[in-house]
């Protein structure tokens, strides 16, 4: 609220002795009712001014602090930069272009109980040999296992279409499930039908468990 300002007399004294003024201030509002239109409207054009002064006063304050802080900011830019320029070239190992194998199921759920090689289709895939760009070997790995001890459970891959083995035998004389891994090949080129073929050395059952064939790159 604004006031007015002006100041008042009070005489001081007793008895004979002479009065002394003294001069006191006293804020009186300017809402009063004999204050004009005008003088309101000059009080507050007043007290805005000073207000757009402390508000620019604390702007610039402000904005001189901001500008100090970016420039702390920019000078420690620039110094990692200058670090950074100044660090030895780190030697460049050649990446590894090596690609982790993969495995292509053929299938499960098989037996035999023959000395001939007997083809198990529930163990069957079309393969293109194209489908694997960069590929180095592949390896039959098969889950097998004998019912009785004594005689040798053998496996292979099959080329159904050139009616030619793949792969290399894989064999076992266990009654206990393993998994056995082939000796490397490749496959011919073209898409061909391959199936898993099993015997036994002495006609008795043996079951293959499940079978797949790893690509290695």
């Amino acid at each position: 609220m604004a006031y007015w300002r002006f100041f008042a007399i009070k005489s001081t004294g007793s008895g004979l002795t002479a009065p002394q003024t003294v001069i006191e201030p006293v804020e009186v509002p300017k809402t009063l009712p004999n204050a004009t239109i005008d003088e309101r409207v000059q009080v507050v054009e007043k007290a805005l001014t000073e207000v757009i002064k402390k508000v620019n006063t604390i702007s610039s304050q402000t904005d001189s602090s901001l500008n100090t802080r970016v420039s702390a900011l920019e000078a420690s830019v620039t110094d990692l930069k200058v670090q950074i320029a100044n660090l030895p070239a780190a030697s460049s190992a050649p990446a590894s272009s090596a690609k982790s194998s993969l495995y292509i199921p053929l299938g499960s759920g098989g037996s035999v109980a023959s000395v001939d090689w007997t083809p198990l289709n529930t163990f069957q895939i079309v393969l293109d040999p194209s489908q694997y760009p960069g590929y180095t070997s592949m390896q039959l790995e098969v889950n097998m296992r004998l019912v009785q001890p004594g005689g040798t459970l053998y496996a292979r891959l099959y080329n159904n279409s050139s009616s030619s083995s793949t792969s290399p035998e894989v064999s076992s004389t266990s009654t206990n499930s393993s998994v056995y891994t082939s000796s490397t090949f490749s496959l011919p080129s073209g898409s061909k039908t391959y199936v898993l073929q099993a015997k036994t050395s002495d006609g008795t059952q043996a079951f293959l468990d499940t079978a797949r064939i790893r690509v290695n790159f």
